[in-house]
Protein backbone atom coordinates (compact mmCIF):
# COMPACT_ATOMS: atom_id res chain seq x y z
CA UNK A 1 0.00 0.00 0.00
CA UNK A 2 1.35 3.41 -0.99
CA UNK A 3 2.36 5.83 1.77
CA UNK A 4 2.44 9.61 1.85
CA UNK A 5 6.22 9.35 1.45
CA UNK A 6 5.67 7.45 -1.82
CA UNK A 7 3.31 10.18 -3.00
CA UNK A 8 5.87 12.87 -2.12
CA UNK A 9 8.61 11.08 -4.04
CA UNK A 10 6.37 10.53 -7.07
CA UNK A 11 5.18 14.16 -7.08
CA UNK A 12 8.66 15.59 -6.51
CA UNK A 13 7.48 17.45 -3.43
CA UNK A 14 8.46 17.45 0.24
CA UNK A 15 6.75 15.05 2.61
CA UNK A 16 5.60 18.01 4.68
CA UNK A 17 3.84 19.59 1.70
CA UNK A 18 2.17 16.34 0.68
CA UNK A 19 1.12 15.58 4.25
CA UNK A 20 -0.54 18.96 4.66
CA UNK A 21 -2.38 18.72 1.34
CA UNK A 22 -3.59 15.21 2.10
CA UNK A 23 -4.74 16.27 5.55
CA UNK A 24 -6.97 19.09 4.43
CA UNK A 25 -4.68 22.14 4.43
CA UNK A 26 -4.95 22.73 0.69
CA UNK A 27 -5.58 26.45 1.18
CA UNK A 28 -1.88 26.87 1.99
CA UNK A 29 -0.71 25.77 -1.46
CA UNK A 30 -1.08 26.66 -5.11
CA UNK A 31 -3.54 24.93 -7.42
CA UNK A 32 -0.65 23.33 -9.33
CA UNK A 33 0.82 21.81 -6.15
CA UNK A 34 -2.57 20.46 -5.08
CA UNK A 35 -3.15 18.88 -8.49
CA UNK A 36 0.31 17.25 -8.46
CA UNK A 37 -0.38 15.70 -5.06
CA UNK A 38 -3.83 14.47 -6.08
CA UNK A 39 -2.59 13.04 -9.38
CA UNK A 40 0.27 11.16 -7.69
CA UNK A 41 -2.00 9.86 -4.93
CA UNK A 42 -4.53 8.62 -7.52
CA UNK A 43 -1.85 6.97 -9.68
CA UNK A 44 -0.29 5.18 -6.71
CA UNK A 45 -3.62 4.20 -5.20
CA UNK A 46 -2.89 6.04 -1.98
CA UNK A 47 -5.57 5.83 0.70
CA UNK A 48 -5.25 8.21 3.68
CA UNK A 49 -5.40 6.88 7.21
CA UNK A 50 -8.60 8.02 8.85
CA UNK A 51 -6.94 7.97 12.26
CA UNK A 52 -4.04 10.02 10.97
CA UNK A 53 -6.25 12.61 9.33
CA UNK A 54 -8.37 12.90 12.44
CA UNK A 55 -5.26 13.40 14.59
CA UNK A 56 -3.80 15.99 12.23
CA UNK A 57 -6.99 17.98 11.70
CA UNK A 58 -8.75 17.51 15.01
CA UNK A 59 -11.84 16.24 13.18
CA UNK A 60 -12.60 13.25 11.01
CA UNK A 61 -14.07 13.16 7.49
CA UNK A 62 -17.29 11.77 8.92
CA UNK A 63 -20.67 13.48 8.75
CA UNK A 64 -23.40 12.10 10.99
CA UNK A 65 -26.93 12.27 9.59
CA UNK A 66 -29.49 12.05 12.37
CA UNK A 67 -32.86 10.53 11.49
CA UNK A 68 -36.08 10.41 13.48
CA UNK A 69 -37.47 7.05 14.46
CA UNK A 70 -39.95 6.94 11.58
CA UNK A 71 -40.59 4.44 8.81
CA UNK A 72 -37.52 4.39 6.54
CA UNK A 73 -39.51 4.67 3.32
CA UNK A 74 -38.05 4.74 -0.23
CA UNK A 75 -38.11 8.55 -0.50
CA UNK A 76 -36.32 9.04 2.82
CA UNK A 77 -33.77 6.52 1.65
CA UNK A 78 -33.42 8.44 -1.62
CA UNK A 79 -32.76 11.65 0.32
CA UNK A 80 -30.13 9.93 2.47
CA UNK A 81 -28.53 8.28 -0.58
CA UNK A 82 -28.35 11.61 -2.42
CA UNK A 83 -26.85 13.36 0.60
CA UNK A 84 -24.32 10.52 0.89
CA UNK A 85 -23.32 10.88 -2.77
CA UNK A 86 -22.98 14.67 -2.48
CA UNK A 87 -20.87 14.31 0.66
CA UNK A 88 -18.64 11.74 -1.04
CA UNK A 89 -18.02 14.26 -3.80
CA UNK A 90 -16.79 16.65 -1.11
CA UNK A 91 -14.50 13.98 0.38
CA UNK A 92 -16.77 13.25 3.33
CA UNK A 93 -18.27 10.00 4.60
CA UNK A 94 -21.89 9.84 5.74
CA UNK A 95 -22.82 7.88 8.85
CA UNK A 96 -26.49 7.31 9.65
CA UNK A 97 -27.82 7.36 13.21
CA UNK A 98 -31.40 7.13 14.39
CA UNK A 99 -32.08 9.45 17.30
CA UNK A 100 -32.99 8.03 20.64
CA UNK A 101 -31.14 8.87 23.81
CA UNK A 102 -29.17 12.10 23.97
CA UNK A 103 -26.03 10.20 24.98
CA UNK A 104 -25.89 8.69 21.47
CA UNK A 105 -25.18 12.16 20.16
CA UNK A 106 -22.51 12.73 22.77
CA UNK A 107 -20.89 9.38 22.01
CA UNK A 108 -20.77 10.28 18.32
CA UNK A 109 -19.06 13.59 19.06
CA UNK A 110 -16.51 12.21 21.50
CA UNK A 111 -15.74 9.00 19.64
CA UNK A 112 -15.83 10.03 15.99
CA UNK A 113 -15.04 13.75 16.10
CA UNK A 114 -17.31 14.38 13.10
CA UNK A 115 -16.77 17.10 10.56
CA UNK A 116 -20.47 17.82 10.66
CA UNK A 117 -23.94 16.79 11.72
CA UNK A 118 -27.00 16.87 9.46
CA UNK A 119 -30.08 16.66 11.60
CA UNK A 120 -33.22 15.46 9.85
CA UNK A 121 -34.65 14.93 13.34
CA UNK A 122 -35.53 17.49 16.01
CA UNK A 123 -32.36 18.90 17.55
CA UNK A 124 -32.60 21.15 20.60
CA UNK A 125 -30.87 24.52 20.73
CA UNK A 126 -28.71 23.20 23.56
CA UNK A 127 -27.60 20.20 21.51
CA UNK A 128 -26.89 22.35 18.46
CA UNK A 129 -24.85 24.83 20.51
CA UNK A 130 -22.90 22.02 22.16
CA UNK A 131 -22.00 20.61 18.76
CA UNK A 132 -20.90 23.98 17.42
CA UNK A 133 -18.75 24.65 20.48
CA UNK A 134 -16.86 21.47 19.62
CA UNK A 135 -16.19 22.79 16.12
CA UNK A 136 -18.78 20.59 14.43
CA UNK A 137 -20.55 22.01 11.36
CA UNK A 138 -24.29 21.71 11.94
CA UNK A 139 -27.22 21.78 9.52
CA UNK A 140 -30.55 21.35 11.21
CA UNK A 141 -34.14 21.85 10.16
CA UNK A 142 -36.18 23.63 12.82
CA UNK A 143 -39.42 21.97 13.85
CA UNK A 144 -41.44 24.89 12.50
CA UNK A 145 -39.91 24.43 9.06
CA UNK A 146 -40.86 20.75 8.88
CA UNK A 147 -44.34 21.65 10.12
CA UNK A 148 -44.69 24.32 7.43
CA UNK A 149 -43.64 21.92 4.68
CA UNK A 150 -46.02 19.18 5.84
CA UNK A 151 -48.81 21.73 6.11
CA UNK A 152 -48.19 22.79 2.51
CA UNK A 153 -48.30 19.15 1.39
CA UNK A 154 -51.69 18.66 3.07
CA UNK A 155 -53.08 21.83 1.50
CA UNK A 156 -51.97 20.66 -1.95
CA UNK A 157 -53.74 17.33 -1.41
CA UNK A 158 -57.00 19.06 -0.51
CA UNK A 159 -56.68 21.44 -3.44
CA UNK A 160 -56.23 18.56 -5.87
CA UNK A 161 -59.20 16.65 -4.49
CA UNK A 162 -61.40 19.73 -4.77
CA UNK A 163 -60.28 20.23 -8.38
CA UNK A 164 -61.35 16.62 -9.01
CA UNK A 165 -64.90 17.47 -7.99
CA UNK A 166 -64.92 16.06 -4.45
CA UNK A 167 -66.72 18.30 -1.97
CA UNK A 168 -66.23 15.92 0.96
CA UNK A 169 -62.74 15.15 2.25
CA UNK A 170 -61.28 12.82 4.87
CA UNK A 171 -57.71 12.42 6.10
CA UNK A 172 -56.46 8.88 6.66
CA UNK A 173 -53.46 8.46 8.94
CA UNK A 174 -51.45 5.52 10.29
CA UNK A 175 -52.05 4.44 13.85
CA UNK A 176 -48.34 4.38 14.74
CA UNK A 177 -47.42 7.10 17.23
CA UNK A 178 -43.94 7.54 15.74
CA UNK A 179 -45.42 8.99 12.53
CA UNK A 180 -47.27 11.80 14.32
CA UNK A 181 -44.46 14.32 13.86
CA UNK A 182 -45.44 14.59 10.20
CA UNK A 183 -49.06 13.45 10.40
CA UNK A 184 -50.49 16.30 12.47
CA UNK A 185 -49.24 19.07 10.19
CA UNK A 186 -50.37 17.26 7.04
CA UNK A 187 -53.80 16.72 8.55
CA UNK A 188 -53.99 20.40 9.54
CA UNK A 189 -53.05 21.48 6.01
CA UNK A 190 -55.86 19.40 4.49
CA UNK A 191 -58.40 20.73 6.98
CA UNK A 192 -57.32 24.35 6.58
CA UNK A 193 -57.58 24.36 2.78
CA UNK A 194 -60.84 22.38 2.82
CA UNK A 195 -62.43 24.75 5.34
CA UNK A 196 -61.34 27.82 3.36
CA UNK A 197 -62.87 26.28 0.22
CA UNK A 198 -66.16 25.18 1.76
CA UNK A 199 -65.54 21.44 1.61
CA UNK A 200 -67.18 19.12 4.11
CA UNK A 201 -64.54 17.64 6.44
CA UNK A 202 -65.12 14.21 7.94
CA UNK A 203 -63.40 13.05 11.14
CA UNK A 204 -59.90 11.72 10.53
CA UNK A 205 -59.57 7.96 10.16
CA UNK A 206 -56.64 5.93 11.45
CA UNK A 207 -55.62 2.72 9.73
CA UNK A 208 -54.18 -0.07 11.83
CA UNK A 209 -51.61 -2.43 10.30
CA UNK A 210 -53.75 -5.43 11.26
CA UNK A 211 -55.38 -7.47 8.51
CA UNK A 212 -58.68 -5.85 7.68
CA UNK A 213 -57.79 -2.59 9.44
CA UNK A 214 -58.13 -0.52 6.27
CA UNK A 215 -61.40 -2.26 5.36
CA UNK A 216 -62.93 -1.25 8.66
CA UNK A 217 -61.91 2.37 8.08
CA UNK A 218 -63.04 2.46 4.46
CA UNK A 219 -66.42 0.94 5.36
CA UNK A 220 -67.20 4.26 7.07
CA UNK A 221 -66.83 6.07 3.74
CA UNK A 222 -69.49 4.14 1.83
CA UNK A 223 -72.55 5.93 0.52
CA UNK A 224 -71.06 9.25 -0.53
CA UNK A 225 -68.59 10.62 -3.08
CA UNK A 226 -65.48 11.46 -1.11
CA UNK A 227 -61.85 12.49 -1.51
CA UNK A 228 -59.22 10.78 0.63
CA UNK A 229 -56.01 12.56 1.63
CA UNK A 230 -53.72 9.73 2.72
CA UNK A 231 -50.71 10.23 5.00
CA UNK A 232 -48.40 8.62 2.44
CA UNK A 233 -48.46 6.23 -0.51
CA UNK A 234 -48.48 3.15 1.71
CA UNK A 235 -51.64 4.34 3.47
CA UNK A 236 -53.10 5.27 0.09
CA UNK A 237 -52.39 1.74 -1.12
CA UNK A 238 -54.20 0.29 1.90
CA UNK A 239 -57.22 2.52 1.30
CA UNK A 240 -57.26 1.69 -2.40
CA UNK A 241 -57.11 -2.05 -1.80
CA UNK A 242 -59.87 -1.86 0.81
CA UNK A 243 -62.07 0.31 -1.41
CA UNK A 244 -61.77 -2.08 -4.34
CA UNK A 245 -62.37 -5.08 -2.05
CA UNK A 246 -65.59 -3.56 -0.75
CA UNK A 247 -66.86 -2.78 -4.26
CA UNK A 248 -66.30 0.98 -4.33
CA UNK A 249 -65.44 2.56 -7.66
CA UNK A 250 -62.17 4.50 -7.88
CA UNK A 251 -62.11 7.40 -8.65
CA UNK A 252 -65.87 7.72 -9.21
CA UNK A 253 -66.96 6.94 -5.63
CA UNK A 254 -63.71 7.65 -3.84
CA UNK A 255 -60.66 9.63 -4.93
CA UNK A 256 -57.32 8.94 -3.28
CA UNK A 257 -54.13 10.97 -3.16
CA UNK A 258 -50.98 9.91 -1.32
CA UNK A 259 -47.61 11.51 -0.62
CA UNK A 260 -44.02 10.57 -1.59
CA UNK A 261 -44.26 9.57 -5.28
CA UNK A 262 -42.88 6.21 -4.20
CA UNK A 263 -42.52 3.13 -6.45
CA UNK A 264 -45.64 1.60 -4.93
CA UNK A 265 -47.73 4.53 -6.20
CA UNK A 266 -46.95 3.90 -9.87
CA UNK A 267 -46.86 0.10 -9.48
CA UNK A 268 -50.43 -0.18 -8.23
CA UNK A 269 -53.36 -0.84 -10.54
CA UNK A 270 -54.90 1.67 -10.69
CA UNK A 271 -51.85 3.89 -10.21
CA UNK A 272 -52.06 6.12 -7.15
CA UNK A 273 -52.13 9.90 -7.51
CA UNK A 274 -49.45 11.30 -5.20
CA UNK A 275 -47.55 14.41 -4.12
CA UNK A 276 -43.89 14.63 -5.11
CA UNK A 277 -41.15 16.80 -3.62
CA UNK A 278 -37.71 17.67 -4.98
CA UNK A 279 -35.29 15.33 -3.20
CA UNK A 280 -32.23 16.43 -5.19
CA UNK A 281 -32.85 20.11 -4.44
CA UNK A 282 -33.11 19.48 -0.70
CA UNK A 283 -30.06 17.20 -0.55
CA UNK A 284 -27.94 19.58 -2.64
CA UNK A 285 -28.82 22.55 -0.43
CA UNK A 286 -28.12 20.63 2.78
CA UNK A 287 -24.63 19.59 1.68
CA UNK A 288 -23.75 23.01 0.26
CA UNK A 289 -24.66 24.70 3.55
CA UNK A 290 -22.74 22.09 5.56
CA UNK A 291 -19.54 22.51 3.54
CA UNK A 292 -19.78 26.30 3.42
CA UNK A 293 -20.25 26.34 -0.35
CA UNK A 294 -23.59 28.06 0.11
CA UNK A 295 -24.65 30.47 2.81
CA UNK A 296 -27.92 29.62 4.51
CA UNK A 297 -28.87 33.28 4.10
CA UNK A 298 -30.33 32.31 0.72
CA UNK A 299 -32.54 29.87 2.59
CA UNK A 300 -34.29 32.46 4.73
CA UNK A 301 -37.67 31.03 3.65
CA UNK A 302 -37.02 27.27 3.42
CA UNK A 303 -40.72 26.42 3.62
CA UNK A 304 -41.41 28.43 0.46
CA UNK A 305 -38.36 27.01 -1.31
CA UNK A 306 -39.56 23.45 -0.74
CA UNK A 307 -43.31 24.01 -1.09
CA UNK A 308 -42.85 25.82 -4.42
CA UNK A 309 -41.32 22.59 -5.73
CA UNK A 310 -44.17 20.34 -4.63
CA UNK A 311 -46.20 18.86 -7.44
CA UNK A 312 -49.02 16.39 -7.94
CA UNK A 313 -48.15 13.27 -9.92
CA UNK A 314 -51.42 12.32 -11.56
CA UNK A 315 -52.44 8.70 -11.30
CA UNK A 316 -55.73 6.88 -11.81
CA UNK A 317 -57.13 7.27 -8.28
CA UNK A 318 -58.33 10.83 -8.94
CA UNK A 319 -60.00 12.22 -12.10
CA UNK A 320 -57.65 13.30 -14.82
Amino acid sequence: MATSADVASHAGLSRSTVSQVLNGREHLFSKDTIERVRASAAELGYRPSLAGRTLARGTSDIVITLLSDVTFNPRLRQLVDTITEELAGAGLTNLIRFTGAENLLEDAILGLKPYGVISLAPLSDAQSSRLQRRGVHVVTQPEQVQTGIDNAIGRLQAQHLAAGGYDVVVVVLPGAAREQRFASAREAGVHEWAAESGMTILPTLRVSPDQGGARIAVAELAGRRIGVAAYNDEIAMSVLSAALYTGMNVPEDVGIIGIDNSPVASAMTPAITTVDYDIDFSAHGIVKILTGALSDVGYDNPVRLVSDRLKVIQGDTTPR
